[in-house]
Protein backbone atom coordinates (compact mmCIF):
# COMPACT_ATOMS: atom_id res chain seq x y z
CA UNK A 1 0.00 0.00 0.00
CA UNK A 2 2.69 2.40 0.90
CA UNK A 3 4.21 1.96 -2.77
CA UNK A 4 1.11 2.70 -4.67
CA UNK A 5 0.75 5.63 -2.16
CA UNK A 6 4.59 6.89 -3.33
CA UNK A 7 3.77 6.21 -6.89
CA UNK A 8 1.09 8.42 -6.15
CA UNK A 9 2.96 11.26 -5.06
CA UNK A 10 5.73 11.38 -7.46
CA UNK A 11 2.96 11.49 -10.29
CA UNK A 12 1.32 14.22 -8.63
CA UNK A 13 4.60 16.16 -8.18
CA UNK A 14 5.25 15.54 -11.87
CA UNK A 15 2.24 16.98 -12.74
CA UNK A 16 2.38 19.98 -10.80
CA UNK A 17 5.97 20.94 -12.89
CA UNK A 18 4.74 19.99 -16.19
CA UNK A 19 3.83 22.86 -16.94
CA UNK A 20 3.93 23.15 -21.23
CA UNK A 21 3.41 25.54 -23.74
CA UNK A 22 1.34 23.49 -25.58
CA UNK A 23 -1.44 25.40 -26.85
CA UNK A 24 -2.56 28.95 -28.06
CA UNK A 25 -5.77 30.90 -28.99
CA UNK A 26 -5.94 32.00 -32.97
CA UNK A 27 -4.55 35.59 -31.53
CA UNK A 28 -1.49 34.13 -30.49
CA UNK A 29 -0.24 32.35 -33.50
CA UNK A 30 1.76 35.01 -34.48
CA UNK A 31 3.61 34.99 -31.43
CA UNK A 32 4.18 31.00 -31.40
CA UNK A 33 5.14 30.28 -34.90
CA UNK A 34 8.16 32.94 -34.07
CA UNK A 35 11.45 30.70 -33.61
CA UNK A 36 12.50 30.98 -30.07
CA UNK A 37 16.72 31.19 -29.51
CA UNK A 38 16.39 30.79 -25.48
CA UNK A 39 14.62 29.91 -22.78
CA UNK A 40 13.22 32.03 -20.77
CA UNK A 41 12.87 30.87 -17.22
CA UNK A 42 10.59 33.61 -15.32
CA UNK A 43 7.01 32.45 -16.94
CA UNK A 44 6.03 28.91 -16.23
CA UNK A 45 2.69 30.29 -17.64
CA UNK A 46 1.21 32.15 -20.25
CA UNK A 47 -0.65 34.13 -18.70
CA UNK A 48 0.21 36.45 -15.85
CA UNK A 49 -2.37 35.14 -13.19
CA UNK A 50 -5.27 32.49 -13.20
CA UNK A 51 -7.87 30.75 -11.03
CA UNK A 52 -8.66 27.24 -12.03
CA UNK A 53 -11.25 25.11 -10.55
CA UNK A 54 -11.37 21.16 -10.47
CA UNK A 55 -13.46 17.97 -10.24
CA UNK A 56 -11.65 15.35 -9.38
CA UNK A 57 -13.00 11.35 -10.17
CA UNK A 58 -12.20 7.77 -10.24
CA UNK A 59 -9.87 6.32 -7.12
CA UNK A 60 -9.65 9.94 -5.88
CA UNK A 61 -13.10 11.92 -5.68
CA UNK A 62 -13.20 15.80 -4.66
CA UNK A 63 -12.37 19.02 -5.93
CA UNK A 64 -9.06 21.18 -6.53
CA UNK A 65 -8.02 24.95 -6.77
CA UNK A 66 -5.03 26.39 -8.75
CA UNK A 67 -4.32 30.12 -7.77
CA UNK A 68 -1.08 31.62 -9.57
CA UNK A 69 0.51 35.27 -10.36
CA UNK A 70 3.21 36.26 -11.43
CA UNK A 71 3.02 33.90 -14.76
CA UNK A 72 3.06 31.14 -12.17
CA UNK A 73 6.36 32.15 -10.38
CA UNK A 74 4.05 32.13 -7.45
CA UNK A 75 1.07 29.34 -7.15
CA UNK A 76 -0.94 27.60 -4.50
CA UNK A 77 -3.10 24.82 -5.12
CA UNK A 78 -5.78 23.62 -2.58
CA UNK A 79 -6.80 19.90 -2.52
CA UNK A 80 -9.89 18.61 -0.73
CA UNK A 81 -10.37 14.76 -2.01
CA UNK A 82 -10.94 11.45 -0.35
CA UNK A 83 -8.53 8.87 -2.28
CA UNK A 84 -9.83 5.11 -2.03
CA UNK A 85 -7.86 2.09 -2.60
CA UNK A 86 -8.17 -1.46 -2.73
CA UNK A 87 -10.99 -0.95 0.33
CA UNK A 88 -8.57 1.42 2.02
CA UNK A 89 -10.01 5.67 2.05
CA UNK A 90 -7.48 8.33 3.19
CA UNK A 91 -8.70 11.76 3.51
CA UNK A 92 -6.80 14.21 1.36
CA UNK A 93 -7.15 17.88 2.64
CA UNK A 94 -3.76 19.78 0.95
CA UNK A 95 -1.95 23.11 0.52
CA UNK A 96 0.50 22.76 -2.04
CA UNK A 97 2.81 26.57 -2.03
CA UNK A 98 5.09 27.85 -4.21
CA UNK A 99 6.87 30.72 -3.74
CA UNK A 100 9.86 32.73 -3.50
CA UNK A 101 12.81 30.19 -2.67
CA UNK A 102 10.40 28.05 -0.98
CA UNK A 103 7.82 24.96 -0.96
CA UNK A 104 5.39 24.33 1.49
CA UNK A 105 3.32 20.72 1.76
CA UNK A 106 0.54 21.52 4.36
CA UNK A 107 -1.94 19.44 5.67
CA UNK A 108 -4.94 21.10 6.39
CA UNK A 109 -6.47 18.61 8.75
CA UNK A 110 -3.94 17.31 11.10
CA UNK A 111 -2.31 21.22 10.89
CA UNK A 112 1.33 20.25 10.00
CA UNK A 113 3.34 20.49 7.35
CA UNK A 114 6.92 20.26 5.36
CA UNK A 115 9.14 23.31 4.18
CA UNK A 116 11.36 22.39 1.13
CA UNK A 117 13.92 24.51 -1.55
CA UNK A 118 11.40 26.04 -4.40
CA UNK A 119 11.30 22.92 -6.77
CA UNK A 120 11.05 25.17 -10.19
CA UNK A 121 14.27 27.14 -8.85
CA UNK A 122 15.81 23.94 -8.51
CA UNK A 123 14.89 22.81 -12.14
CA UNK A 124 15.76 26.21 -13.35
CA UNK A 125 19.43 26.08 -12.21
CA UNK A 126 19.92 22.75 -13.98
CA UNK A 127 18.76 24.13 -17.18
CA UNK A 128 20.33 26.79 -17.02
CA UNK A 129 23.48 24.50 -16.81
CA UNK A 130 22.59 23.19 -20.26
CA UNK A 131 22.22 24.32 -23.29
CA UNK A 132 18.75 25.41 -23.31
CA UNK A 133 16.17 26.34 -26.49
CA UNK A 134 12.21 26.55 -26.30
CA UNK A 135 9.90 27.49 -23.63
CA UNK A 136 11.00 26.78 -20.15
CA UNK A 137 8.16 24.56 -20.00
CA UNK A 138 8.90 22.72 -23.22
CA UNK A 139 12.66 22.03 -21.37
CA UNK A 140 10.42 20.24 -18.23
CA UNK A 141 8.27 18.40 -21.16
CA UNK A 142 11.43 17.00 -22.00
CA UNK A 143 12.78 16.51 -18.97
CA UNK A 144 9.94 14.45 -17.99
CA UNK A 145 9.94 11.96 -20.93
CA UNK A 146 6.96 13.09 -22.33
CA UNK A 147 5.44 12.82 -26.12
CA UNK A 148 2.92 14.84 -27.92
CA UNK A 149 0.02 12.57 -28.60
CA UNK A 150 -2.25 14.63 -30.31
CA UNK A 151 -5.11 17.38 -30.10
CA UNK A 152 -8.22 18.69 -28.70
CA UNK A 153 -10.29 21.09 -27.91
CA UNK A 154 -11.65 21.32 -24.42
CA UNK A 155 -13.19 24.54 -22.57
CA UNK A 156 -13.21 26.07 -25.32
CA UNK A 157 -9.45 26.11 -25.62
CA UNK A 158 -7.13 24.41 -28.84
CA UNK A 159 -5.45 22.01 -26.30
CA UNK A 160 -2.15 19.97 -27.09
CA UNK A 161 -2.39 16.19 -25.59
CA UNK A 162 1.15 14.83 -24.09
CA UNK A 163 1.78 11.57 -22.47
CA UNK A 164 4.42 10.66 -19.80
CA UNK A 165 4.63 7.09 -20.19
CA UNK A 166 6.85 6.33 -16.90
CA UNK A 167 4.28 8.21 -15.19
CA UNK A 168 1.24 6.55 -17.42
CA UNK A 169 -0.33 9.91 -17.66
CA UNK A 170 -1.85 11.88 -20.28
CA UNK A 171 -1.92 16.03 -19.90
CA UNK A 172 -4.13 18.30 -21.66
CA UNK A 173 -2.65 22.01 -21.71
CA UNK A 174 -3.44 25.26 -22.51
CA UNK A 175 -1.44 28.29 -22.37
CA UNK A 176 1.01 25.99 -20.02
CA UNK A 177 -1.85 24.99 -17.63
CA UNK A 178 -2.75 21.92 -16.94
CA UNK A 179 -6.79 21.68 -17.53
CA UNK A 180 -7.13 17.90 -17.85
CA UNK A 181 -5.31 14.93 -16.28
CA UNK A 182 -5.97 11.02 -16.66
CA UNK A 183 -3.10 8.96 -14.72
CA UNK A 184 -3.87 5.16 -14.58
CA UNK A 185 -1.59 2.81 -12.68
CA UNK A 186 -1.84 -0.11 -10.67
CA UNK A 187 -5.50 -0.41 -10.96
CA UNK A 188 -5.95 2.84 -9.69
CA UNK A 189 -7.16 5.72 -12.14
CA UNK A 190 -7.64 9.53 -11.26
CA UNK A 191 -8.83 12.14 -13.41
CA UNK A 192 -8.43 15.66 -12.50
CA UNK A 193 -10.52 17.97 -14.79
CA UNK A 194 -10.80 21.59 -14.88
CA UNK A 195 -14.42 23.13 -14.93
CA UNK A 196 -13.77 26.71 -14.68
CA UNK A 197 -10.98 29.12 -15.80
CA UNK A 198 -10.66 32.64 -14.79
CA UNK A 199 -7.79 34.60 -16.03
CA UNK A 200 -5.85 37.63 -15.25
CA UNK A 201 -7.36 38.23 -12.23
CA UNK A 202 -6.68 39.52 -8.64
CA UNK A 203 -6.09 36.93 -5.93
CA UNK A 204 -5.24 37.95 -2.27
CA UNK A 205 -2.06 37.73 -0.80
CA UNK A 206 -3.13 35.63 2.06
CA UNK A 207 -3.57 32.09 -0.49
CA UNK A 208 -0.10 32.35 -0.58
CA UNK A 209 0.67 32.43 2.69
CA UNK A 210 1.12 28.91 5.01
CA UNK A 211 -1.92 29.61 7.70
CA UNK A 212 -0.94 30.40 10.63
CA UNK A 213 -1.99 27.74 12.89
CA UNK A 214 -0.04 25.10 10.94
CA UNK A 215 3.43 23.68 12.74
CA UNK A 216 5.82 23.84 9.70
CA UNK A 217 8.95 21.61 10.00
CA UNK A 218 11.89 22.76 7.16
CA UNK A 219 13.19 19.53 5.31
CA UNK A 220 16.35 19.04 3.40
CA UNK A 221 15.35 16.79 0.26
CA UNK A 222 18.98 17.27 -1.15
CA UNK A 223 20.65 16.19 2.16
CA UNK A 224 17.77 13.14 2.32
CA UNK A 225 18.89 12.69 -1.59
CA UNK A 226 22.09 12.48 -0.94
CA UNK A 227 21.82 10.18 2.26
CA UNK A 228 20.11 7.58 0.05
CA UNK A 229 23.01 7.98 -2.60
CA UNK A 230 25.45 7.29 0.28
CA UNK A 231 23.54 3.87 1.35
CA UNK A 232 23.25 2.51 -1.89
CA UNK A 233 27.09 2.40 -2.66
Amino acid sequence: MRIIFNKISFIFFIITLIIISACSDSNDKETTDKKITSTDFSKRYGVKSAIVEYVITGSQSGIKTLYFEDWGMKQAEYTNSVLQIAGFSKNINLLNIISDDSNYIIDLERKTGTKTKNPVKKLIAELQNQKSFGEFGEQILLKSGAMKVGREEFLDKDCDIYEIKNAVTKIWIWKWIPLKTITKTGGVEINSVAKKIEINVSIPSDKFEPPKDVTITEVDLDDIENQVRQQNK
